[in-house]
C-alpha cells in the first residue's frame, strides 16, 4: 500500500505514536490466549469489512489501487480462516 501511496504522489505515514489513532481496530490488552485469538479474528474482520468498502468505492475510477486492496482483502479474509480453524481446535475455543 504504501508503494502505491508514493506513485500517486503522497508520503505513507509510518509514525508509530498516531498508528492507533488511525486504526479501524481497538487495541485488546487480554494475556489469555483465546481471548487474543478472537480479538485478532475480529480485527481481521473489520479489516476485511474496510477493504471490501474501499474496492468497492475505488469501483472503475482508479483500477491499480482497487487491484492493492483486492489483494489485501485476500489476505485478510485468509488470515480470518487461519485464525477460525485455530479457535475450533483449541480447547475452549468454540466457534466465532
Amino acid at each position: 500500500m504504501a508503494e502505491r501511496i508514493v506513485q500517486l504522489g503522497g508520503e505513507p505515514d509510518f509514525n508509530p505514536d498516531t498508528l492507533t489513532g488511525r486504526s479501524h481496530a481497538e487495541y485488546d490488552e487480554s494475556l489469555d490466549l483465546i481471548e487474543m485469538i478472537k480479538e485478532d479474528l475480529v480485527a481481521e474482520r473489520v479489516a476485511i469489512t474496510s477493504y471490501t468498502e474501499i474496492a468497492q468505492w475505488l469501483g472503475a475510477g482508479d483500477p491499480t489501487t482497487r487491484r492493492v486492496f483486492e489483494d489485501l482483502l485476500a489476505q485478510e479474509e485468509e488470515h480470518a480462516d487461519d485464525l477460525r480453524a485455530l479457535l475450533e481446535r483449541l480447547p475452549g475455543g468454540a466457534k466465532s
